[in-house]
């Protein structure tokens, strides 16, 4: 099977924006035979005004997905349109989370093509704040990762990412760093509270530098969170200056 990258998966997701969210398919034609065949197996899950949308869908859409679907799609429609199941790789969007080493949504890092969860569900983080997921019985959707309530991400195991990723950090400083509060700065960040007199010219560690893989940005500027078990403040990096030690 041809290698699947992270890119790749993304460009997939791309392409199937706008096909519909039909429970338990990674792809297939959404055919009223296969409509019949998914009310059968999971009646549950498939109320009458559910059923009553898909079937306004038949025969107006190349393809149909659940959640976890849009990624086995990716995993398993072969070059020629034909659906190629893998038990490996047949997993839950619960399943594919235990599977993929998942750490907590705010550590997020900016690597288009990882998965990001909540429980029952899954999309695919495609960079810039955005995730493309099959929700809600809707369809395949390109929305702002907080439009969801993400927990966690994780790298999928069955897809390639890169070794590493740029990540844009805070004007070159990093977590320890010693900085000194310059004595001309006034806000914390344009559009922050003032910067009490007694802090300037102090030195203060640098605890954080990124958010979600990049540099926090507030009131426009980059930012830096200084001496978190002591005055705990984000500080653009205009108002703080390198000390050497």
């Amino acid at each position: 099977m041809a290698e699947k990258t992270a890119a790749g998966l993304v460009a997939w997701c791309r392409q199937n924006i706008g096909m519909p969210y039909w429970y338990c398919s990674q792809g297939q034609k959404p055919t009223a035979a296969w409509l019949e065949e998914k009310i059968r197996q999971y009646p549950k899950k498939w109320n009458p005004a559910r059923i009553a949308k898909a079937r306004s869908e038949v025969g107006r859409f190349a393809r149909c997905f659940d959640c976890v679907g849009l990624i086995k799609g990716y995993l398993w429609v072969q070059p020629d349109g034909r659906i190629r199941c893998s038990a490996k790789h047949d997993k839950t969007a619960d399943g594919m989370r235990a599977v993929s080493s998942p750490q907590p949504i705010a550590t997020l890092p900016e690597i288009p093509g990882v998965l990001a969860f909540m429980d029952g569900h899954v999309g695919v983080y495609v960079g810039g704040g955005r995730v493309i997921e099959s929700y809600g019985f809707k369809n395949v959707a390109d929305r702002p990762l907080g439009a969801q309530r993400w927990t966690t991400w994780g790298r999928c195991p069955y897809i390639e990412y890169p070794d590493t990723i740029p990540a844009e950090d805070a004007e070159g400083l990093k977590i320890g760093d010693s900085v000194r509060i310059k004595a001309d700065a006034v806000y914390y960040y344009p559009g922050g509270v003032k910067i009490p007199g007694w802090l300037k010219g102090q030195v203060k560690t640098v605890d954080q530098v990124l958010v979600g893989g990049r540099a926090e940005t507030r009131g426009g500027e980059q930012c830096v969170l200084l001496d978190r078990n002591g005055i705990n403040s984000w500080i653009s990096t205009k108002n703080v200056e390198r000390v050497e030690q």
